[in-house]
């Protein structure tokens, strides 16, 4: 079973970077090995830097929710009925045609058009005016329009009377939540409900320990970076950084059937210009980020070693299915694999080293 969570819009294209898949190198780049980092950047203070986020916590009415509108709605089914008249929660077929001043207007018609009563998907009363009437029946529904009504400005606050059939009335079924069907879903090591419950659980809060050390990693990095003077970064360097930022974003614009433009003005509001604008910024912004921490790393011994770097070689080959380990070298830039070694070492060191505050809510 795939986890569906509502998606949201990401903030800052650095959160774009920190996922950057690993890219091959190409042409003349520069990388943090190629220059002294103390040379770009006077650092701070980076010891006892102060942080807090509230505690990793998980209400139990998502895991409720989270079983009623995504597991147990994705295997609801639909069933005709007969002998009864339409009820609230039916899905009703209907045709029907909307007159104003005695004349059929334009958008008002509609032929077999399956209607959840309910669902607020027509103006108030049509749904409603539908409770009650039976297969076969023709109800005249006097209604008025909302004033304003943005999809036709020349009906608002009008008075209209829709002509409705009732084709047929069915009813959604929602599977109960058994043992046997939580079986069905094959998710392993869920085999009764209790089990299911538990299991949505620990996603969840693995979820929100991951939001609660983010939250933490990114108000140490605000303030370590706050204390720093930099000076101008290679342009080769920023380049390189760039070039990852963009090809992350087209890649997942690719991944939506969408082009770069139609995804940044979608997902930012940007427009070409601003985009380009934004995207220089990040880049000499993610620069300096990764040459500070090339200079902690310098001072406190921090680099990743051979075996650290071939280590996470070695996972990743067989993580994600390389045939050999020469094939993902042809794939990956190891440079940028260092790169990132550090800077997770880095990350870890300044944790360890930080004054973390942690907000639990349940306590006063």
């Amino acid at each position: 079973m795939v986890i569906m969570i509502r998606k949201r819009k990401i903030k800052a294209l650095t959160a774009v970077l920190a996922m950057t898949a690993l890219i091959t190198a190409c042409g003349n780049q520069e990388y943090l090995k190629d220059i002294n980092a103390g040379d770009y950047v006077t650092l701070g203070n980076y010891m006892g830097i102060e942080a807090q986020a509230e505690a990793p916590a998980v209400d139990d009415s998502m895991v409720d929710l989270y079983l009623e509108y995504y597991i147990l709605a994705s295997y609801t089914t639909t069933e005709e009925v007969t002998g009864r008249a339409v009820q609230e929660g039916d899905v009703v077929n209907i045709d029907f045609v909307g007159y104003h001043d005695g004349e059929a207007f334009d958008g008002g018609t509609g032929e077999g058009y399956d209607l959840t009563i309910g669902s607020g998907q027509f103006i108030d009363g049509f749904e409603d005016g539908l409770i009650g009437a039976n297969v076969g029946d023709t109800v005249s529904l006097d209604l008025t329009f909302p004033d304003p009504y943005t999809n036709n400005t020349d009906l608002s606050g009008e008075p209209v009377v829709f002509e409705v059939t009732v084709n047929s009335i069915s009813e959604q079924k929602q599977p109960e939540l058994t043992d046997e069907f939580v079986q069905s879903l094959g998710i392993e090591g869920c085999s009764t409900e209790q089990e299911l419950r538990d299991y949505l659980y620990n996603y969840f809060y693995e979820s929100a320990v991951q939001t609660y050390d983010s939250t933490i990693e990114q108000s140490i990095q605000d303030t370590v970076m706050a204390g720093c003077t930099f000076k101008e970064p290679p342009k080769e360097m920023v380049a390189r950084i760039r070039q990852s930022i963009e090809d992350s974003l087209t890649a997942q614009a690719q991944s939506l059937d969408m082009t770069l433009t139609e995804y940044v003005q979608s997902y930012y509001g940007l427009d070409e210009d601003g985009f380009e604008e934004q995207l220089d910024s990040q880049a000499l912004e993610s620069t300096q980020l990764y040459i500070m921490y090339q200079a902690i790393a310098d001072i406190e011994g921090l680099n990743p070693t051979d075996e650290e770097l071939q280590e996470e070689i070695d996972y990743r080959v067989e993580a994600y299915g390389y045939e050999s380990e020469e094939d993902f070298r042809e794939s990956t830039d190891v440079e940028v694999l260092r790169e990132y070694l550090m800077r997770q070492n880095v990350v870890a060191f300044l944790k360890e080293n930080a004054d973390i505050t942690t907000i639990d809510d349940t306590q006063e």
